[in-house]
């Protein structure tokens, strides 16, 4: 069979598989469960092949657990599939909430020993970040500001072609301002993520061309999926989902700080 450039069928031992060139890469065409409960959204989306077969969004700002596994049933009905027919899951982790990481992260981990299924996790950055229209980011570097519920923001910086600049981190006003002019391309600035009103009141103290994204400022999971999917067919190893925390929760009972991992968006 001829090799057109976007699609590339082959023949394994069981049965035949299809291979897709998307904006990502070449992956293999998979049935993903995808959800974000990091945020004040619990957003939930079934995927195969660039297709969305299902999907649901809450908006909430607690109360994740309860609503999650339902929420998920209800896509897996509304699609007329069984967790028997996934085969793959992902979930955002992080930064956000740290009771919303941890529902999202637990239920994505029990879920997936469970019905024996990989599980990849996504920085809510890298979701946000490939979301944003391509034409919008030419010719400007990409600043995604996040919410903390506290007087800082959660940060992270790319260039246009999403290649980080900045590590994500929890910074104060005066470090975001910093931030901002040191990342801006010729003094070209695109701002997205669902902190942006409070953000750009605090860099109007700066001499910067700033453009809104007009991509979602919440998770959009279909993203999540194509995003999981393509790092399942990269060949880097792929480590156990551990939650993005860029500040300790603001309650410990046990008046221990849990330990925080930093990883790549």
């Amino acid at each position: 069979m001829p090799v057109s450039l976007w699609v590339l069928y082959f023949q394994p031992k069981s049965a035949k598989e299809i291979i897709a060139v998307t904006h990502l890469g070449i992956i293999k065409l998979l049935t993903v469960l995808a959800f974000d409960t990091a945020t004040s959204s619990c957003a939930i989306a079934l995927w195969h092949d660039g297709e969305i077969l299902a999907e649901a969004q809450q908006m909430l700002e607690r109360g994740h657990a309860e609503v999650l596994v339902p929420m998920i049933e209800g896509v897996l009905s509304d699609a007329s599939l069984s967790y028997q027919e996934l085969e793959l899951l992902a979930v955002t982790v992080g930064p956000g909430a740290f009771t919303g990481i941890r529902i999202g992260l637990a239920t994505a981990r029990a879920l997936a020993l469970a019905s024996d299924l990989p599980l990849i996790g996504v920085t809510n950055f890298e979701a946000l970040a490939h979301a944003v229209p391509a034409e919008e980011r030419r010719g400007r570097n990409l600043l995604i500001v996040l919410e903390t519920k506290r007087a800082d923001f959660y940060t992270c910086g790319y260039d246009e072609n999403l290649s980080l600049l900045a590590e994500p981190k929890a910074i104060d006003e005066d470090g975001l301002i910093e931030l901002a002019a040191g990342i801006a391309k010729d003094g070209a600035l695109l701002l997205a993520g669902d902190c942006l009103e409070r953000a750009q009141q605090v860099l109007q103290k700066n001499d910067l061309d700033i453009l809104i994204s007009s991509g979602s400022n919440h998770v959009d999971p279909t993203v999540v999926a194509e995003l999981a999917a393509a790092k399942l067919k990269s060949s880097t190893a792929i480590e156990n989902p551990a939650p993005l925390y860029l500040k300790p929760p603001d309650v410990n009972m046990s008046g221990v700080k849990p330990p925080t991992r930093q990883i790549s968006p």
